[in-house]
């Protein structure tokens, strides 16, 4: 059975860090390896979603604001997104199949397996998607266009429930 569960984004910070070289000093204030391109790294306090060159998403309530933008001392910033992101579950043997039919990527590529994250239009909204286990992914949808996305998925027959 496909199943699509909606949510609020939760925790939801928006990691910069301004030089490249002080990558290694604020994955060390984290406690996890600020991951590559495409990719997601997890630890104790939640996920790390690369999505640009110098941007990452810290996914997680184990993420402190206060402390982090402490930690950072003019290396970046860290800013709350969470208002402007709706977060949907997609769980089942499906999945792939419904980010394909809605956007133009490669969802079965063996290379876009758990720990992949992956930026791209879907049902005509930019949204980020994290692979998070071989029949689960997360996707990250603009709030804006949540009831869009929704409709279009539950027309394929996505069960719709309720977080």
């Amino acid at each position: 059975m496909s199943e699509m569960t909606v949510s609020p984004a939760g925790a939801l910070l928006a990691l910069d860090v301004w030089n490249p070289a002080d990558g290694p000093a604020v994955s060390a204030a984290l406690g996890l390896t600020l991951p590559g391109p495409g990719r997601a790294e997890s630890g104790l306090a939640g996920a790390a979603l690369r999505l640009g060159p110098r941007r990452w998403w810290l996914d997680g309530a184990g993420f402190v604001l206060s402390a982090l933008a402490g930690t950072l001392q003019g290396l970046g910033t860290v800013t709350p997104v969470e208002g402007g992101w709706t977060r949907v579950s997609l769980a089942g043997a499906g999945w792939r199949d419904l980010i394909m039919e809605s956007g133009m990527i490669d969802a079965e590529s063996a290379a876009f397996g758990p720990g992949s994250v992956a930026i791209s239009l879907l049902c005509h909204a930019r949204c980020v998607i994290h692979v998070c286990a071989a029949n689960r992914c997360e996707v990250f949808v603009p709030a804006s266009y949540t009831d869009h996305c929704l409709t279009q998925w539950r027309a394929t027959g996505w069960q719709h429930i309720a977080a």
